[in-house]
């Protein structure tokens, strides 16, 4: 009797916690190698297809005789590689490989859900064209020898860990001297903010939000405003807030959670009146007290002006406060209501590394960057 998908994973997944990467590729052809660590190294940027080939082979383990290149039930002797995916793999990496793991299924990637079997010539539009071939390459090798299917499981789930491992260094503790100026600090912030990590690397804008929300974990506790709110969790980077019913990137809400306070932050984009509309169509039927607008532009606003026009026609109307500012100058002001502005530091670098773990837009580029930074910091005089 076949194990079930869950145990094929987890006993795979115990194979490679416990034995070196080297034992784990021992034995497999150098080209299989090659394309495995393909797959893993752009991972960061093409997750879907890291996904569809842990799928693919986690399935020809558990249905030996299934050609996993048909990948769709529609397909002639084909099955539903989504589906089993949704089921079991995604939430096995989600608990096992969260950086790795995509929001519900590497299916619903318009390049890898088309209607057409995975061999050599799919013409799905994957951009990286080395890593197109190593994907197709895997799956046809297995289909060649499908005995090969857990030996190229146990070393992909190796490379993972070995990857994983190395990440570990970027979050490294340095002991950041506690006579460390307010000054100094905004410069780092501001430095890693504004970094130009290029036009690959996404998920910059993410940078300023965690910003903001270790400010507001650290002066909420000791800023009488804040008595009895509720500074609530940061949503996936991937959830609209029309899905998560959020007001903004960071919301404080009131003991009974109704909302207090939000801040949405905008990412070298100048504040414009049609912003505030759009923020007063989120409140109306709310009695939260202040939404805060902030951006990293710099101006930061196109026309300030017709923005001040925009929030006093609202002042009117509605109670709420619609403050707007840079994202820069609001840290300066925040940095003085903390007990300890060093302790920013170590707070902003534990939401890097939570927002890195759990794959919600926090890039190794960031890390790399922030790690540099904060050795500058050190070794300032």
């Amino acid at each position: 009797m076949p194990k079930t998908p869950i145990e094929i994973m987890e006993s795979v997944y115990e194979q490679a916690s416990h034995k070196s990467l080297k034992s784990l590729l021992a034995g497999l052809p150098d080209e299989i190698i090659q394309y495995l660590k393909i797959v893993v190294e752009n991972a960061a940027t093409q997750k879907a297809v890291l996904g569809v080939t842990f799928t693919s082979l986690v399935y020809k383990i558990y249905e030996p005789t299934q050609d996993i290149r048909k990948h769709q039930e529609g397909m002639k002797s084909g099955y539903s590689g989504r589906t089993f995916d949704t089921k079991y793999v995604t939430p096995f990496l989600k608990r096992k490989f969260p950086h790795f793991a995509m929001a519900e299924s590497a299916w619903l990637t318009r390049s890898l859900e088309q209607p057409r079997p995975f061999n050599l010539s799919f013409p799905g539009k994957i951009r990286n064209q080395v890593l197109k071939s190593a994907f197709l390459n895997i799956l046809d090798r297995i289909e060649k020898d499908k005995n090969l299917a857990p030996k190229i499981l146990v070393a992909l789930m190796g490379l993972m860990l070995e990857l994983m491992k190395s990440d570990e260094i970027l979050f490294e503790n340095v002991e950041i001297t506690r006579d460390i100026s307010i000054a100094r600090i905004i410069e780092a912030l501001s430095q890693h903010i504004r970094y130009n990590y290029g036009k690959g690397v996404v998920g910059t804008a993410r940078l300023p939000v965690l910003a903001i929300y270790s400010v507001y974990n650290l002066i909420m506790p000791n800023v009488g405003r804040y008595s009895g709110k509720m500074l609530m969790p940061l949503e996936s980077h991937t959830s609209p807030d029309s899905r998560s019913k959020s007001l903004g990137d960071i919301d404080v809400r009131n003991e009974d959670g109704s909302p207090f306070e939000s801040v949405e932050i905008k990412h070298n984009k100048p504040i414009t009146a049609d912003m505030v509309g759009i923020v007063y169509r989120k409140i109306q039927n709310t009695k939260i007290d202040r939404y805060y607008i902030l951006t990293t532009s710099e101006p930061n606003f196109e026309d300030y002006d017709s923005v001040k026009r925009e929030i006093e026609k609202y002042e009117k109307i509605h109670s709420c406060q619609i403050i707007v500012n840079g994202v820069i100058p609001s840290l300066k002001y925040y940095m003085r209501l903390i007990n300890n502005p060093q302790d920013i530091i170590e707070e902003y670098t534990k939401w890097l590394e939570f927002e890195f773990k759990r794959a919600s837009g926090i890039k190794r580029e960031h890390l790399k960057v922030w790690q540099e930074i904060r050795q500058e910091i050190l070794n300032l005089e």
